[in-house]
């Protein structure tokens, strides 16, 4: 009887949340976006799973300095369920999607009431960009769950309730060392404290042990290993020499211009039909993309986000006091690395202000009349929802089982080498899903950095005489090397077929010309 009123109050909320978890696992396998950044993580957990390998280190910072391994270790163990197939971990992040939902409507809860609640998680439901990028299973992934956990605890424990902190606390030890974006959560929390009085206690101390204790496996691991880890990070600020430390206008502008831009993205899906190049590191297709985005909306977003924080840092609600504050840091965060260390500023990088803007949209339209919130709620979902009809991923988890599928049908019990052609997505995870759904080729073009994470497969000498070429001719006109390479490669094709933007060759090796030219 209690669960059944329970639901008559929230079955909207559930509702809801039911939607996020659907969206995200509509064409999960054709969808899936799998790369080198994957597969690092990937072979690791695969180390653990078959060899019981257990790192002390996770993934590398742009700076040389590994991580703590825990999100290394959770993505392990979700290899491990699903039989190392990592469309499990797309799963794992429509499950964890429900949870940020939840947290949405929680922190809107306590910032206003349970309506504004309801509209900021019904926008973080159906946002195509929030649907995308949760989708992503990767160290970035965790930047909304861990914002809302954070803005969610703080105001837990400035109202009094101390048991938050250990909240804030765990989320944060493991936040951190997923990717270095992260500490602006943590410096957020600590801002916090100063600027909200929060009473320093015995669980204070307790969780600042809990975040220090999580650098001990990069401890044990500098020691064991002669400071292996720290080394990189003292070279790169000591000997960096950069360009002086000129300052950009055109810079400041491009990076504080992805704030407003992605903040209109996350409320109508500008952009191509291509789900890789939201995720694209490439520089020519980020700015292709950018261009779709009328410069309007993105003038009329950041008159938005600087009305916002001016108007919040002034009123006496600690929510959107702390929001304010969560934006003012990813500010500074991205122009000192961006401006300041000279780095590219990519928009996955302040994925944990993403639930942060659909808060924000979500203030400017919970109070309007019950029939227009209703008319722009539909238009808002239509408009999002319906972008999944016509999106691809032509290199997605199916068309990349489709290609090894058919490169193992043509060298059969043969030997084979593994190589990749393109400019952008080269380095594509092939070599990992190689080894889960076929078999492991003799050699490949990543082995120089993944090798050491084979255990198993020793790398050939030399490259055997089939080889089986992965080529992507990316969308816009690559480059006369990529070209000259092509023709050569296809000379010595025997065989071939294309699988979205993804062209199998199989090449003669026979007289060793591969190693020649390689």
């Amino acid at each position: 009887m209690k669960f059944s009123i329970f639901f008559k109050k929230y079955w909207l909320l559930f509702l809801i949340i039911f939607l996020a978890f659907i969206l995200r696992v509509y064409r999960i396998e054709e969808l899936f976006y799998f790369t080198y950044d994957e597969s690092v993580p990937a072979f690791v957990g695969r180390r653990l799973v078959l060899f019981h390998h257990i790192p002390l280190i996770g993934g590398v910072t742009p700076f040389g300095v590994h991580l703590a391994p825990y999100f290394y270790l959770l993505s392990a163990i979700l290899l491990g369920l699903g039989g190392l197939n990592p469309v499990i971990w797309g799963w794992a992040g429509a499950v964890l999607a429900m949870v940020t939902t939840l947290m949405v409507y929680l922190v809107g809860r306590e910032i206003k009431d349970k309506k504004l609640g309801m509209v900021a998680a019904g926008l973080w439901s159906f946002s195509y960009l929030a649907n995308v990028y949760d989708r992503h299973f990767w160290a970035l992934y965790w930047g909304p769950l861990l914002s809302v956990i954070a803005i969610y605890s703080l105001l837990k424990i400035i109202k009094g309730k101390e048991k938050f902190v250990y909240l804030i606390a765990i989320s944060l030890a493991f936040g951190i060392h997923a990717d270095l974006s992260n500490y602006t959560i943590l410096i957020l929390a600590v801002i916090s404290w100063v600027v909200f009085k929060i009473k320093i206690q015995k669980s204070t101390f307790i969780a600042i042990g809990i975040i220090i204790l999580s650098f001990l496996p990069l401890l044990i691991f500098d020691l064991k290993h002669d400071f292996a880890n720290i080394k990189p990070g003292i070279s790169h600020f000591t000997e960096s020499k950069g360009d002086g430390g000129s300052f950009s206008l055109n810079l400041l502008v491009d990076n504080t211009l992805i704030f407003p831009r992605t903040f209109v993205r996350l409320l109508y899906p500008f952009g191509f039909n291509e789900i890789s190049l939201d995720y694209t590191y490439c520089l020519n297709y980020i700015k292709d993309r950018d261009q779709t985005v009328p410069i309007v909306f993105v003038l009329i977003a950041l008159i938005i986000l600087i009305g916002f924080i001016y108007k919040s840092l002034k009123e006496k609600n600690n929510g959107l006091k702390i929001i304010a504050l969560l934006i003012l840091i990813y500010f500074v965060g991205i122009c000192i690395y961006g401006l300041v260390l000279h780095n590219p500023v990519y928009e996955h990088y302040i994925t944990g202000l993403f639930p942060v803007f659909l808060m924000i949209a979500a203030l400017i339209i919970y109070k309007l009349p019950i029939k227009i919130l209703v008319l722009i709620f539909s238009i808002f979902i239509f408009l999002n929802v319906s972008k999944f009809w016509v999106t691809e991923n032509s290199m997605g988890l199916k068309v990349k089982k489709e290609a090894i599928n058919y490169t193992l049908e043509q060298v059969k019990d043969r030997e084979f080498s593994l190589d990749s052609l393109s400019t952008c997505w080269k380095y594509n995870g092939y070599r990992y899903l190689f080894s889960v759904f076929g078999k492991d080729p003799a050699k490949s073009y990543v082995d120089p950095t993944l090798a050491y994470l084979y255990e198993d497969k020793p790398v050939a000498g030399k490259h055997p005489e089939i080889v089986a070429a992965f080529v992507v001719d990316d969308i816009n006109p690559e480059t006369e090397e990529f070209y000259k390479r092509l023709e050569l490669l296809k000379l010595h094709s025997i065989s071939s077929q294309k699988f979205g933007r993804i062209e199998v060759l199989i090449l003669d090796n026979k007289t060793g010309w591969f190693d020649e030219t390689n």
